[in-house]
């Protein structure tokens, strides 16, 4: 059974041959290496093309810069397995992660399984608390991916029947959380998921990535892709309820945590929190008490301006646009702040 594993360059050099050796010694032989190089600077095109010349499982499209989601797009496209895989070329896998996921997916007639991760920082792993063995039906897929419990939003660490993507694209508009946007599509186009316990994925964390430079604009669409997540979901499955509260939770905390280390009183900076209804969210007393308090750092460091706006920005941020750009927001409430005075 081909299997063919998707992975997207750009300007990885450093990290590719780790990745690549993972690929190519895997346990389970019948791969096909998909490798899109999207316009890179660096010598990755030149790495990846030795390693196609070794290997006749490894092939390599190169085409100008365009972004993740187009990359990963084109991936889909020259993708000839009845299964499928992501790997990004900064991370490697375990040297049989994809037998066992295969194996799992056969053994319990599984559409989508996934397993568990590593976050590497550098030399030092962080290992986060495992999901362990468990099969959902579509509905309660879904159900565990609104609350991210069992289940997340990472297109890697996870093995798919080709079909579940037949007609699923990954957003080419967005500048970030695209795949949040996208994977839960894949998700619910299964009709059985499941899980293994196993840490088989290492996420590297480097200097550069989207997780380690988030700028306040980031973390808005990020909310606007949770919105997105839960417009499609109650689209998907009328009549059902799906909670997201405590994903707006986390990333108004997100928020607050770029306020306090990232922004400066120049920047003008804006805090809306999200719509959620704090009785229904499942969070410790503790957790309500840490809001509040970073929050009044927040306005400690910033002023409680930060919590005064005109009402379009404040509906703009509670409900941000795919083109979110808070450079123009800011500037325009200033405008309007001065005319006032």
């Amino acid at each position: 059974m081909l299997i063919s594993v998707l992975v997207p360059v750009y300007n990885t050099s450093k990290y590719l041959d780790r990745c690549m050796k993972s690929l190519l010694n895997q346990t389970y032989k019948d791969l096909e290496i998909v490798v899109i190089n999207d316009g890179s600077t660096d010598d990755s095109l030149s790495k990846l093309e030795q390693y196609a010349k070794k290997d006749s499982r490894v092939k390599v499209y190169s085409y100008e810069n365009a972004g993740i989601s187009k990359t990963r797009n084109r991936a889909l496209e020259q993708a000839h397995g009845e299964y499928i895989t992501f790997v990004d070329s900064d991370d490697f896998i375990d040297h049989h992660m994809i037998e066992k996921l295969y194996q799992a997916a056969i053994k319990r007639d599984l559409d989508v399984v996934q397993c568990n991760f590593v976050m590497d920082y550098g030399p030092i792993p962080f290992y986060r608390k495992p999901t362990f063995r468990k099969d959902f039906s579509t509905l309660e897929a879904m159900k565990m991916l609104a609350k991210e419990f069992y289940l997340n939003n990472y297109p890697w660490g996870k093995l798919y029947k080709r079909e579940c993507f037949d007609g699923v694209h990954f957003p080419e508009n967005m500048k970030g959380f695209e795949d949040t946007c996208t994977i839960f599509k894949a998700i619910a186009k299964a009709k059985r998921v499941g899980t293994i316990p196993n840490r088989y994925y290492h996420y590297a964390q480097r200097f550069g990535s989207l997780t380690n430079c988030m700028s306040l604009e980031t973390v808005y669409l990020m909310r606007r892709a949770y919105q997105y997540q839960e417009q499609e979901f109650n689209k998907l499955f009328k009549g059902e309820k799906f909670s997201f509260d405590l994903q707006y939770y986390n990333t108004d905390m997100v928020l607050i945590y770029t306020l306090i280390l990232f922004v400066h009183r120049k920047d003008h900076a804006k805090f809306v929190p999200a719509d959620f209804n704090w009785k229904k969210t499942p969070i410790p007393p503790f957790w309500y008490i840490a809001y509040w308090a970073w929050l009044g750092i927040a306005m400690l460091k910033l002023s409680p301006n930060i919590l005064k706006m005109p009402k379009d920005v404040h509906d703009t941020l509670q409900k941000p646009p795919a083109d979110l750009n808070l450079d123009t927001l800011f500037a325009s409430d200033q405008t309007k702040t001065v005319k006032k005075q």
